[in-house]
């Protein structure tokens, strides 16, 4: 999938992925993340995987509805990063734009619509995965575009407690049950671009999650 390109100097190999190869990828946060990981591939450092968003390390894995154009492994010795870029995930996400644009995305799943855990022998705890998101662009003036992404996600897993307990004449009795753990999150990311001249663009960018 995607773009493959190899440094003569190095035997890295670079992967970009755009336009239709992100329409490849899972729509969830973490499953993006779990397989751009997957596919960096071991990391120079101890602590696995750099994700970079825009330039910047440590932020939050955009919605892929945002993201204009993925490079995994790209220039790996490359002086402006710490360390060497084997690992490296840049994820660049899209400008605003000359016109009006709006885009929405909605995913909804249920505990009909997922596997049964073989492990439980009691009731399941319901599982509900609800996502929305959306993004807005346009111009404002001749230099400036702007670009706002506002996303929800309210995700209800289960998880398993397969144990032996003590009954009241201390024998070990089996104790199977499950517990539901709901977790929410949000996010609001708007961006402001402005054009210097042809070959440079200002960006602000803020993400609040």
């Amino acid at each position: 999938v995607g773009t493959v390109s190899t440094d003569p100097s190095s035997n890295a190999a670079a992967l970009v992925l755009t336009s239709s190869d992100l329409d490849a990828l899972p729509d969830d946060p973490d499953d993006l993340q779990s397989e751009l990981t997957a596919m960096a591939g071991p990391a120079a450092g101890p602590n696995g995987a750099q994700i970079f968003v825009d330039g910047f390390s440590g932020g939050q894995m955009p919605p892929k509805s945002t993201i204009r154009e993925i490079r995994i492994n790209s220039n790996p010795f490359a002086s402006e990063f710490d360390r060497p870029g084997f690992g490296r995930i840049q994820i660049l996400t899209r400008p605003g734009t000359d016109s009006y644009h709006a885009d929405a995305f909605v995913t909804y799943g249920n505990r009909v619509l997922d596997s049964r855990n073989p492990y439980v022998t009691g009731a399941m705890p319901d599982y509900n995965n609800r996502q929305i998101s959306g993004n807005l662009s346009g111009p404002l003036g001749k230099k400036f575009s702007w670009f706002l992404d506002l996303s929800k996600r309210n995700f209800d897993s289960a998880n398993l407690i397969n144990a032996q307990i003590l009954d009241s004449n201390f024998n070990k009795v089996a104790y199977n049950t499950t517990y539901a753990v709901p977790s929410e999150s949000w996010s609001v990311n708007p961006r402001l671009d402005y054009a210097i001249n042809n070959n440079n663009t200002l960006v602000l960018r803020y993400a609040r999650t």
